[in-house]
Order: structure tokens, then sequence, then C-alpha cells
């Protein structure tokens, strides 16, 4: 199976499937549920929702935003890779002529 097709049929989805291996972001994953979990015993039911939704809209806003930074970062890519293939190597034409004669 190829990249393109598994892309196509939606069976690669890196904000799903990948995960940080920075021990810092499972670190700040562990406090936020401790002080949401100080929140919950603290609030009211109907606080407590609030939170929780503000929560779900920051987690859309990121997605969003990650997205972005993947779009730029792949066209930045791609947009190198083909500035260096163009680029023209001093004296390898002179070589690559002197290899057909």
């Amino acid at each position: 199976m190829s990249i393109m097709d598994a892309l196509f049929d939606g069976r690669i989805y890196p904000g799903e499937q990948v995960l940080s291996k920075d021990p810092t972001y499972a670190e700040t994953d562990r406090k936020m549920d401790l002080l949401m979990s100080k929140l919950e015993e603290r609030l009211s039911k109907e606080d407590y929702d609030l939170v929780e939704e503000i929560c779900d809209l920051l987690s859309v806003s990121q997605d969003i935003q990650n997205k972005e930074f993947f779009r730029y970062g792949l066209s930045m890519g791609l947009q190198l890779q083909r500035e260096a293939y163009e680029y023209e190597l001093p004296g390898l034409q002179d070589v690559a002529k002197s290899g057909e004669a």
C-alpha cells in the first residue's frame, strides 16, 4: 500500500497516531488531569461543565492550528526539495558531459 492510498483512504491521521515522546508532555498532561480533578471537586456541576466546554474548544482550536503548522512545514519542505533539485552544482555539468564522450 502506498502512502497516497493510505492518505486518500483515511488510514493515516497523524493527529491521532503521533504522540510526543518528550517527557515534559507526559508530565504536563498529568498535571492538567490533576488540576481538572481539583476543579471538579471545588466547582459546582454547572461551573465545571463550563470549564470542560472551554477545554473542548481549546482542543478544537489547537487542532486547527496544528493542521496549519503541518501544511506550512510540508509546503516548506517541498519547496526546499524543489529548490535543491533545481540548483545547478558548479562544475557538475562539465563532469557529466565528459562522462558522455
